[in-house]
């Protein structure tokens, strides 16, 4: 439907141009004197000098674009400056000048159009304010200049020129409240047994539990209890928080996938901003853009700003950057932090039971859960569905949309 009013609208200045020609037409056929082919010639000839007339502007206008890199925060706006300049002794009766702003992937996100009329000699200054509501890298163009003739029949088009870069940086949210434990699984004196796990100590058994590998199962123990007896283990942790983000989504149309991104890098770094807030210890794990597992620590809150330019966008397959690595290293480095946070927004069984593990092993898993906005009450509920299993062993989690949610929130 679109298309139709677009194409529409382009035909629509010579229809009433073919409509027009046939009313200066009617008066030839019914008059007998040559002045019947007045108003017709008349009509052909202001055509003809409309068309004269927009040759004689295409060589008269310049403009300028503001060039550099801006940066801005998302949810502001940032004006755009453009300069036009009439060189000429001509009128532009119709001057209309598009930009482009691209999106996350490169294609276009939105275009904003302007249209104005530049006497002889004018020169104009135009600030266009513009709104990023997605992090990322962005560019702003002039797409497309347009000038237009006296009677709007003919219309010339010329290219704009080179992109300029916007780069949108996260919004840092204030979070009140968040569960995290200071309790730290120190290795018991009394364990003289190494597991043949990494950073895993053997101090004693326990019933088996769900979400227990099957190699920690203690077999002659539970053949003689007749019951499921699994080894425990603990670690050395240290007291701190261990953030780790999933960026993968199986969700395919560009602004849900934008708004996703803008969830899971904000709520990662309203996470680590706490951290920093409170003087916890803390780590980020993730994959960079070139698929290399990193991990990063903060010292100051500025540092965060530069945390999207080395993120991956949304991943679209989840094999490229499989965040159960990252989950497992948080379980069994022998000197982990022992609060993990996941911040993602797709959960599997996978993922629940690599919590359940994280949890049965003496650390203090928690869970920050995106959902796509616009979902439906049932959605939602069949959304946080899989969640549910995790208050059985009271991990903490917190779902959200919007971003904004965050600030000033308690998970506690």
């Amino acid at each position: 439907m679109r298309r139709i009013r677009k194409a529409a609208k382009k035909i629509l200045p010579s229809v009433l141009w073919v409509i027009g020609l046939i009313v200066c037409f009617i008066p030839a056929l019914f008059m007998v004197n040559p002045a019947g082919y007045f108003p017709l010639l008349a009509y052909l000839f202001a055509t003809l000098v409309s068309g004269l007339y927009l040759l004689g502007l295409r060589k008269s206008l310049e403009w300028e674009e503001g060039g550099g890199t801006a940066t801005v925060r998302r949810g502001t706006r940032q004006s755009f400056g453009l300069v036009l300049h009439n060189r000429g002794p001509l009128v532009y009766p119709s001057l209309k000048v598009r930009l482009r702003l691209s999106d996350l992937f490169g294609g276009t996100d939105s275009t904003l159009e302007t249209e104005m009329a530049l006497v002889p000699f004018e020169r104009r200054q135009m600030d266009m304010n513009i709104s990023f509501t997605h992090i990322g890298d962005y560019t702003v163009s002039v797409d497309r200049v347009s000038i237009g003739d006296l009677i709007g029949l003919f219309k010339r088009t010329g290219d704009g020129g080179a992109a300029h870069g916007v780069q949108v940086l996260p919004h840092i949210w204030r979070i009140y409240s968040f569960p995290l434990s200071h309790q730290v699984n120190n290795e018991n004196p009394l364990a003289r047994q190494s597991s043949d796990r990494e950073g895993m100590d053997y101090v004693g058994v326990r019933e088996y539990a769900q979400g227990d590998p099957i190699k920690s199962i203690h077999w002659k123990l539970s053949a003689h209890t007749l019951s499921y007896m699994t080894k425990q283990m603990t670690t050395i942790g240290m007291t701190g928080l261990a953030v780790v983000i999933d960026l993968y989504s199986s969700r395919e149309e560009a602004e849900a996938r934008m708004e996703l991104y803008d969830a899971l890098v904000e709520g990662t770094c309203a996470l680590c901003a706490y951290a920093l807030k409170n003087h916890l210890d803390h780590e980020l794990f993730y994959f960079d853009r070139d698929g290399m597992r990193k991990t990063r620590a903060f010292q100051r809150e500025e540092e965060l700003d530069r945390l999207a330019a080395d993120l991956p966008k949304v991943v679209p397959d989840k094999h490229d950057y499989p965040v159960e690595q990252l989950l497992h290293r948080c379980a069994v480095d022998l000197y982990g932090k022992n609060n993990v946070a996941l911040v993602t927004s797709e959960v599997t069984t996978e993922t629940i039971e690599l919590l359940t593990r994280i949890h049965l092993r003496g650390r203090y898993p928690s869970l920050l859960f995106v959902l796509p906005k616009g979902l439906t009450e049932l959605e939602e509920a069949e959304a946080l569905a899989p969640l549910r299993s995790l208050d059985a062993y009271r991990i903490p989690w917190f779902a959200y949309s919007d971003p904004a949610e965050l600030e000033g929130g308690s998970m506690a």
